[in-house]
């Protein structure tokens, strides 16, 4: 038996590819395919049969592009909320009670909803000696390590409603699983998919019923005014609504797709004032703050990267790269197509053959914590920004910030006054050198980012405001 878990990394995505013989199933594949195509070559596999545990909101699924290039058959769960209309491909539908057999693997079909209305877990059974009875569930965004699926995604749903019949889902459902039976969730740690996840990419029902938190909460109507409490403290990113409908309608497939275009300095600059254009600057905080192009968006290539860059860039425009020679365009361009995100092309050289050619560029101000504590202590005049999430601020702020977050920091740039300088901070410096890139953009000309932001406030031993 085969059994590979394919891991998205920034998305803390986990999708599952099994075979028996040389029958193959993959449960929740990402966009680009090429790693499930690999193995089946390597293994002298036929993948036959693709299952999606619910509508993904979080990155464009796979299952179609997988599909067009096996022939294998799509099963998903069948669409409970009519508001947000049926599918628009082609896809075979489960309810409470199938099983699907692929060689020796078998699944059975549990319905459910909570994190979304047509959500379906799988539990598996079969695979070799020894592995008749059930072994495995595959439980999708409903319950992860250490933690539940949140229930307010699904456009046009009574989101409390969803919380009441995860909390169902949960208890008379994947509980009454043996202890020993293996819990793969579509997600690891990381993932807004839920609020607070654990570090282990996997667990058992066992280990779950006694030390997840969300499962100890017995009183159904008390399970569902902590959760939704905490999701106010931990929004949504707003890309996932885009996302949903992309894969609800059947994602636009990507196969034949031509690889970047590779631009010289004269060629990048038509962007450069392109309104119709984002030019993303990739490479980390400290090299954008050296020098960058004007009006670029900085999304240092990283951990975080994709949720990020879901959010903040406009899926109807351009995408124009400034990458580092360490990082792959093209990694960066896999990145952005799981988002429904596409790149155009990128500078050819970097910004180094931006310089050589003679074309202008601008910097931005780094500023030390000691620096922003001397500041702060003489009381000059300073709008200093935290951008980091409500359930961060919490634990206490810099004294003397206000508090607007990343994601809505564009539209609440107003609130700030453009004819005093802005410093903005974040957990570590990631956040905040986005942040300063969209006021820049915006037309504030004096803004500075926090090096190390809270990080560095933190190791020199300064306070925060409770």
């Amino acid at each position: 038996m085969l059994f590979e878990v394919i891991k998205s990394e920034g998305l803390a995505h986990l999708s599952y590819m099994l075979a028996t013989g040389t029958q193959a199933l993959v449960i929740d594949p990402r966009r680009d395919i090429d790693r499930y195509m690999q193995i089946a070559r390597e293994h002298d596999l036929t993948i036959t049969d693709i299952f999606e545990t619910h509508i993904h909101a979080d990155f464009v699924s796979g299952s179609r592009e997988l599909a067009r290039q096996t022939g294998a058959t799509i099963y998903g769960g069948e669409i409970k909320n009519q508001e947000q209309g049926d599918y628009g491909f082609e896809l075979n539908r489960l309810s409470e009670g199938d099983v699907v057999q692929v060689g020796e693997l078998s699944l059975r079909v549990l319905h459910t909803p909570g994190h979304s209305s047509e959500h379906v877990s799988l539990v598996l059974s079969g695979g070799g000696a020894g592995a008749k009875k059930e072994w495995a569930v595959f439980t999708g965004d409903t319950l992860f390590a250490g933690e539940v699926g949140r229930p307010d995604l699904e456009p046009g749903a009574d989101h409390e409603d969803l919380a009441r019949k995860l909390f169902d889902s949960l208890h008379n459902k994947l509980m009454k699983l043996e202890d020993g039976v293996e819990v793969y969730p579509a997600h690891g740690e990381g993932s807004p998919c839920g609020s607070s996840i654990g570090a282990r990419d996997r667990s058992t029902i066992g280990y779950e019923r006694l030390h997840n938190s969300r499962l100890q909460i017995e009183d159904e109507d008390e399970f569902v005014e902590s959760l939704m409490k905490e999701l106010e403290e931990s929004p949504a990113p707003s890309y996932y609504k885009r996302l949903k409908r992309i894969n609800r309608e059947g994602p636009e497939l990507i196969h034949d797709r031509a690889h970047l275009d590779v631009w010289s300095g004269d060629e990048f600059e038509q962007y450069v004032d392109d309104k119709g254009t984002v030019i993303l600057d990739t490479r980390s905080y400290e090299a954008f703050a050296g020098a960058h192009i004007k009006g670029s968006l900085n999304i240092a290539m990283g951990g975080s990267f994709p949720v990020w860059a879901g959010s903040l860039i406009d899926a109807d425009k351009k995408i124009a790269l400034v990458a580092s020679d360490s990082i792959s365009t093209q990694d960066i361009q896999t990145h952005l197509l799981r988002l429904g995100l596409e790149a155009e092309g990128y500078l050819a050289g970097g910004i180094t053959s931006w310089f050589k050619q003679g074309n202008s560029f601008e910097t931005q101000n780094l500023m030390s914590v000691d620096r922003l504590k001397n500041v702060i202590e003489d009381e000059r005049t300073l709008q200093l920004v935290d951008v980091r999430k409500p359930g961060e601020w919490k634990n206490g702020t810099i004294p003397g910030a206000r508090t607007i977050t990343l994601s809505e920091l564009k539209e609440k740039s107003e609130l700030l006054d453009r004819e005093k300088p802005v410093a903005v901070y974040c957990g570590s410096g990631f956040r905040a050198s986005i942040a300063a890139s969209i006021l820049s953009m915006v037309g504030f000309q004096d803004v500075y980012t926090i090096a190390g932001s809270l990080l560095a406030w933190n190791a020199r031993g300064y306070e925060l405001d409770s």
